[in-house]
């Protein structure tokens, strides 16, 4: 299972890694990540996986069956070989908006009193849905 870096360190922009697998739509699969992959109503992370002679920009992160973190690339392209070095790095803009956005959202649970249905977070911001009446 892939070790998320993120769970200790938040603000973490780039680890090294070891490629445990690609998979068959060429998603990378790594033994630790510092990328977020999408759920819970936010996106993936964005970046670029970098090795020696190669690099792959990374379009999202998202979660296989197992629960691992898939790099998906964002074009068809070169890929690291299973059991190569390699160092992921975050589009750290887009990783501190999200935070952000993720932040406001959270304090405008505890500051409207009314229901929570539904948020997300997207490209062009955040949207938080509240039950309040007529």
């Amino acid at each position: 299972m892939t070790i998320l870096l993120f769970r200790e360190d938040a603000y973490l922009q780039s680890c090294p890694a070891a490629v445990l697998a690609v998979n068959d739509r060429g998603g990378i699969v790594l033994d630790q990540t510092v990328f977020y992959a999408t759920a819970g109503g936010q996106p993936g992370d964005k970046g670029r996986l970098t090795w020696d002679g190669g690099e792959a920009p990374i379009a999202t992160a998202v979660y296989d069956e197992s629960k691992n973190v898939v790099h998906v690339p964002a074009s068809p392209g070169p890929l690291p070989a299973v059991g190569a070095s390699v160092t992921a790095v975050l589009d750290w803009d887009n990783r501190y908006r999200n935070m952000r956005v993720h932040t406001l959202m959270h304090l405008l649970c505890a500051s409207v009193p009314h229901p929570v249905t539904g948020g997300a977070i997207g490209e062009d911001g955040g949207r938080i849905d509240f039950d309040i009446p007529e």
